[in-house]
């Protein structure tokens, strides 16, 4: 077993110690996980595969993606779960699921900000119609249990800077005529869209609005802050922040994400929202300094670049609501998320 690996499995193992039982409903079942070969997809697999492995779960899984084949052979260990089907596929298009499919995880999206300006209208499709075309094929199913949409933390728009955090029950302001608004419009009306369904037909739907996270399997070469001060201070620096660094920001550990994502599969109330991240909030200034202390040489950190102080702004969920209803709770903090994330990426560009 390759270092990169063991590391992941050990995050499992911690993160499901003692917190089995919250998962028993989805005990023999067989789970429907659109864009299961992201970040995201990539952890549930590992879980669902400890489930089986070592608790006796015996969860069937099928994960539809456009390229989900070439994603079971690049990682045999979870291509080879018992009863995982990896089906490729355009989410825009689907109509059906295997009729025995009891509990959907909704997290096929275009997620890439780049995308947002280069193809918005892609972004705006998959997210939007893509949703809907799920939604629809889910009511089809005799006896769903449970729908999870994942939608996003930005659908809440600017958060106010003396609100600490952000709960569900906020509505920010969206631009709706500037292009780079496009996800975040895009999530929202994903929410109506599920919404909709529900008061038509009675799909028991749980929406997740995920913050930001950090972990194995993630690129860097995403254009996300924590993702770009990994991998400038793995090629030497400098880092690089807009802005004065006091822009506020927080991070939760990929093992969390991806239980607390079951655990509202297995816990989470039908019609109800719940925000999915840390409520630990970090000054990006601050961030960078604990990435960069994990390399020698330190790299440089520079700052002020492209923004002015008045456009710092803050995105922290308020998690209260999750904590209560599914009994989950932050297990890693973030300066071990970071030791381990950096670990990984060692550890996998050395093999």
């Amino acid at each position: 077993m390759n270092r990169a690996l063991a590391l992941v499995r050990s995050d499992v193992d911690a993160v499901l110690s003692g917190r089995v039982q919250q998962l028993t409903a989805l005990r023999g079942q067989h789970l429907f996980i659109s864009g299961g070969t992201g970040f995201l997809g990539t952890w549930l697999l590992e879980i669902i595969k400890a489930l089986n492995d070592s608790y006796g779960f015996d969860l069937k899984v099928t994960v539809y993606s456009r390229q989900a084949r070439a994603f079971a052979e690049r990682f045999p260990h979870l291509g080879r779960i018992a009863g995982a089907h990896f089906e490729d596929g355009d989410i825009r298009y689907i109509s059906e699921l295997p009729r025995d499919v009891r509990y959907v995880i909704h997290a096929a999206a275009l997620t890439d900000r780049r995308r947002f300006v280069s193809q918005p209208s892609t972004v705006a499709e998959v997210n939007s119609v893509g949703t809907l075309r799920l939604l629809r094929a889910a009511n089809l199913l005799e006896d769903v249990q449970k729908f999870v949409l994942l939608s996003s933390g930005l659908i809440y728009g600017g958060q106010p800077w003396d609100l600490p955090r952000v709960g569900e029950a906020f509505a920010g302001a969206l631009r709706c005529n500037d292009v780079n608004a496009v996800y975040a419009e895009s999530k929202r009306f994903a929410e109506v869209v599920a919404q909709s369904v529900m008061s038509e037909a009675k799909l028991p739907v749980v929406t997740l609005r995920p913050f930001a996270f950090v972990g194995p399997y993630q690129s860097l070469q995403l254009p996300w802050a924590v993702t770009d001060f990994i991998r400038d201070s793995f090629t030497g620096g400098p880092i690089r922040i807009m802005g004065d660094g006091s822009t506020v920001r927080s991070l939760m550990y990929a093992s969390d994400y991806a239980f607390w994502v079951l655990a509202a599969l297995a816990l989470g109330r039908p019609r109800e929202t719940y925000n999915v991240g840390s409520p630990e909030p970090v000054e990006l200034s601050a961030l960078a300094a604990m990435i960069t202390r994990c390399f020698a040489p330190v790299p440089e950190i520079r700052t002020g670049l492209g923004q002015t102080d008045h456009e710092r702004n803050r995105l922290v969920p308020d998690v209260s609501r999750a904590q209560r209803d599914l009994g989950v709770q932050v297990t890693v903090p973030l300066s071990e998320a970071i030791q381990r994330t950096i670990t990984w990426n060692r550890y996998v560009q050395a093999s």
